[in-house]
């Protein structure tokens, strides 16, 4: 890796070093390098192939539990008169399919095609070759070559400037700097940050103002862009908790099932005296009943619901599983300049006839306001390239004062038709102004604009009520007076200056002696959102901390207009703090000002080791490694550069930081969901197999493989599914974030889970004795088999205790227990009865299942909540 400090070396050394000349490379050495050092494009990613994703969703213990149980179902389907556990393995497969081939197309369709790192620098490039302008493919640029550039082009590669005539570059997607960096051919000190290499110009950058030439000094992947790419590729792609969890849940039910199964097969074998063979298979019956086959789908289904939900609210995620990690975000980190700013700078006070006042934003008369807005409009290089949509192009701050002077209503290309420019004298680094002098009904007018402190001792006089005035001391003491002001409050400020000459001539004298109009106050606003969704964020228990790479006075301004705060510490001051010093500094910083990719990956690092589930918001090349290694990295769909969108987890499609809050309530609301039917589908998959343990124990095998595989379909997947789509509760965003590892099943939902076990075992086994009172052992079977189905919505309901929803909050849930119930019908009283081995119900059987299964249900919704006030629902 090329450690040179190019940016500190004189030209003629870097030449030098180079081998290079001003009159640019030969053909003959461009070719030599370009084979040596190779082309100047970040390397192509390879990306993953469909088969590759479809074989990812595979990786999962849940469903190598369900294939292992599908394999032995299909096994034992060739014994001798067992050929029925072939439709349990098939049963067991299809759901494996659906929930494979679910998660594949989400995880397919929300993959961005963006494989773009290799195309950022794919454009056209001239450079000097032989002394000669050619125009070249940028890929074939090589360290040495010198380039040629000029407004509107995108720079191909990092490159040490040698000459600047007004030279300004656009870096905001690499520093995140909101207003452009002069350039200049003079050295920089050795440790000066990225965003001040005032002698650097870097791949993927704009100029937005003036010419100049540059050598290149970096190609490729040793590019600044390149290094984050070469950075990202290092970055493996950490599992979540969630993921961590649902695997974790799948190997404490295979425990389960294994004990479950060891008990049955101890029972069968020596109270019952069954045959081994009958032991083998009916245990086999009782795993499969056992392990909730309906979980895996259920789970995808409900990820993929909820990442439609926030597609439909403008948040895109590119993985399912991040979701659900939403909803434990408990920091954060935002860039500024694009997220939580309109990366538009907006001219939004004016200091016109000794006083400071908002910007016009409709057509106004006042003559010294609209002086002061002409001169911005006349003194800019800004282009107006659709009148219409009033589309500008060109410096951020010449588009600034073009759209002041716009909402002011000055007409610009009259204005510009009436003062046409014949001469001026461009704006550098070194003087920090600009002069153009226009033809006005035979007279000529010069119009300046500069840093005030450079503008103002030029000025003799000052514009006051449309007339030239004496430039007192007491009114150059006021005007010095609000420019330190405006400074203070991070305002960017330009000053503007007139003059009337005697000719076109740009003497050493025209900038002498001016009269000065007053100053134009611009910055990069807020967006208008953004306080009330910070707002929002600290009322969900959301730390929001801005980490940017502007200067610490224009982001501690932004961040207490937001509301962030404004305990605010620079890049450099964290530099040498170790590990544990930096997780303590960052306790009492809300802005990290002038931040470096390294210094970002630093204070994540330091943020998630103090336990953070972190969230990192971006848009710039500078926000790349970031974007990756935060839990969840959200990157913005409009502004954001490409690289940015490759590396996170979530797009917004609309830039607004208000939308991930938005994500983050979904998030919750999913999450709550998630633990809703996963309580459900364990509360009654272990009911099931309790009373079929206890009635087995008593003599009796209460239900037939095909009748256990009806109930997972009937009563699990489709009550389930409907659990998924449960609105959120009004309070989710009053509550404070979960913690990451806090698992699906905590206290309460264990307890709840242990008392359904218990009332259902009651309930189960006093139908199943009324059965047996009313006719033989079938007819019992199938009351109980039916009062499985008619149980299963109670238990819905009384799981939604866990969020005191109104059972008319959710329309298809009921839907679903109608479907429920009608198949439930057919299956009982259609042929479709002989499959199951079950027999038609008479109306006393209805009169004790309905009463028992209501009354089971009551005493399920007070027991639930005697529990929840004991375990409350958030302890782990």
């Amino acid at each position: 890796m090329d450690s040179t400090q190019w940016h500190r070396l004189s030209i003629d050394d870097v030449l030098k070093q180079l081998d290079a000349c001003a009159e640019g490379l030969s053909a003959d050495q461009a070719a030599e390098r370009l084979a040596r050092l190779g082309r100047n494009e970040i390397q192509r990613r390879k990306p993953i192939s469909p088969l590759q994703l479809f074989l990812k969703q595979f990786v999962n213990f849940f469903i190598f539990v369900l294939l292992f149980a599908a394999v032995l179902a299909f096994a034992v389907s060739f014994l001798p008169g067992e050929s029925e556990r072939r439709l349990t393995a098939i049963f067991i497969l299809v759901i494996v399919a659906i929930s494979v081939t679910l998660s594949f197309f989400e995880e397919y369709n929300a993959q961005r095609t963006l494989e773009t790192l290799d195309k950022l620098l794919v454009f056209k490039a001239t450079v000097l070759r032989g002394g000669a302008h050619r125009q070249i493919d940028a890929a074939e640029v090589v360290p040495g070559d010198i380039l040629v550039l000029s407004h509107g082009q995108k720079v191909p590669a990092d490159a040490r400037v040698i000459e600047a005539h007004s030279l300004r570059v656009d870096e905001s997607a690499l520093t995140g700097e909101s207003v452009g960096v002069d350039k200049a051919p003079e050295p920089t000190v050795a440790d000066a940050p990225l965003a001040e290499r005032t002698s650097m110009v870097y791949g993927s950058t704009y100029i937005t103002h003036g010419t100049g030439l540059a050598v290149a000094v970096r190609t490729g992947m040793a590019t600044e862009v390149g290094q984050i790419a070469a950075t990202l590729e290092q970055m493996a792609e950490r599992p979540t908790p969630f993921q961590i969890e649902v695997q974790k849940m799948a190997r404490q039910m295979t425990i389960i099932v294994g004990a479950l199964a060891v008990v049955v097969a101890l029972i069968l074998l020596f109270v019952l005296r069954e045959p081994l063979v009958d032991v083998a298979l009916n245990t086999l019956s009782l795993a499969v009943a056992t392990i909730p086959e309906s979980l895996p789908i259920v789970l995808t289904f409900a990820l993929a619901l909820g990442a439609r939900q926030m597609a439909a609210r403008k948040a895109v995620v590119r993985r399912l599983a991040v979701v659900e990690s939403l909803g434990s975000v408990d920091t954060i980190c935002t860039d500024k300049t694009g997220t939580l700013t309109q990366n538009v700078m907006t001219v939004q006070r004016l200091f016109a006839d000794q006083q400071v006042v908002a910007a016009p934003t409709a057509p106004t008369q006042d003559g010294v306001t609209r002086e002061l807005l002409r001169a911005g409009v006349l003194c800019n290089e800004a282009v107006i390239e659709d009148a219409a949509t009033f589309r500008v192009i060109g410096d951020p701050v010449d588009v600034a004062l073009a759209r002041a002077a716009r909402d002011a209503g000055i007409d610009i290309p009259r204005e510009r038709a009436a003062y046409a420019k014949v001469n001026e004298i461009p704006f550098s680094s070194e003087r920090k102004m600009m002069t153009t002098i226009h033809q006005r009904d035979g007279r000529w007018i010069a119009y300046a604009k500069g840093a005030p402190d450079v503008l103002l001792p030029h000025c003799t006089t000052r514009w006051q009520k449309s007339q030239v005035a004496p430039l007192n001391e007491s009114a150059r003491l006021n005007i010095q007076k609000t420019i330190d002001q405006l400074g203070r409050e991070a305002w960017y400020v330009l000053a503007l200056a007139r003059k009337d000459v005697p000719s076109a001539d740009t003497g050493n004298d025209v900038e002498q002696g001016m009269t000065f109009l007053g100053l134009q106050a611009m910055m990069d606003p807020p967006r208008p959102e953004a306080a009330a969704a910070i707002a929002r964020a600290r009322g969900a228990g959301i730390r929001v901390v801005m980490i940017t790479g502007d200067n610490a006075l224009t982001a501690r301004a932004v961040g207490q207009r937001l509301g962030i705060g404004e305990r605010d510490v620079e890049s450099r001051e964290l530099e040498d703090l170790s590990g544990e010093a930096l997780r303590e500094r960052m306790k009492q910083v809300d802005i990290v000002a002038r931040a470096t990719p390294q210094t970002k990956q630093r204070v994540l690092e330091a943020l998630q080791n103090e336990g953070h589930f972190i969230a990192m918001t971006g848009d710039g090349v500078n926000d790349a490694t970031a974007l990756k290694q935060s839990d969840v990295g959200v990157a913005m769909g409009l502004r954001g550069t490409d690289i940015a969108k490759e590396s996170a987890a979530m797009v917004l499609l609309d830039d607004n930081f208000a939308t991930i809050l938005a994500a983050v309530e979904e998030g919750r609301r999913i999450f709550d969901n998630i633990r809703k039917f996963t309580n459900y589908l364990l509360s009654t998959s272990l009911g099931e197999v309790v009373v079929v343990l206890a009635l087995s124990a008593a003599g009796y095998f209460p239900l037939s493989a095909q009748m256990l595989l009806w109930v997972n379909v009937v009563t699990d997947l489709v009550p389930a599914s409907a659990l998924a789509a449960d609105p959120a509760v009004p309070h989710v965003m009053k509550r404070r974030p979960r913690r990451h590892d806090e698992p699906i099943l905590n206290k309460a939902i264990y307890a709840t889970i242990a008392g359904s076990i218990f009332r259902t075992l009651i309930a189960y086994a006093l139908i199943f004795w009324t059965g047996l009172q009313f006719g033989d052992v079938t007819y019992a079977r199938t009351m109980l088999f039916t009062a499985i189905v008619l149980h299963a919505f109670t238990r819905v309901m009384v799981v939604r205790q866990l969020d005191d929803l109104s059972i008319w909050s959710n329309p298809v849930l009921l839907w679903s227990y109608a479907a429920a119930v009608g198949l439930q019908l057919i299956a009982l009283y259609t042929p479709l009865r002989h499959l199951f081995g079950i027999v038609p119900l008479d109306w006393r059987a209805w009169a004790v299942m309905i009463p028992v299964v209501a009354l089971s249900s009551l005493w399920g919704v007070y027991m639930t909540r005697w529990i929840l006030k004991l375990v409350p629902l958030w302890e782990k």
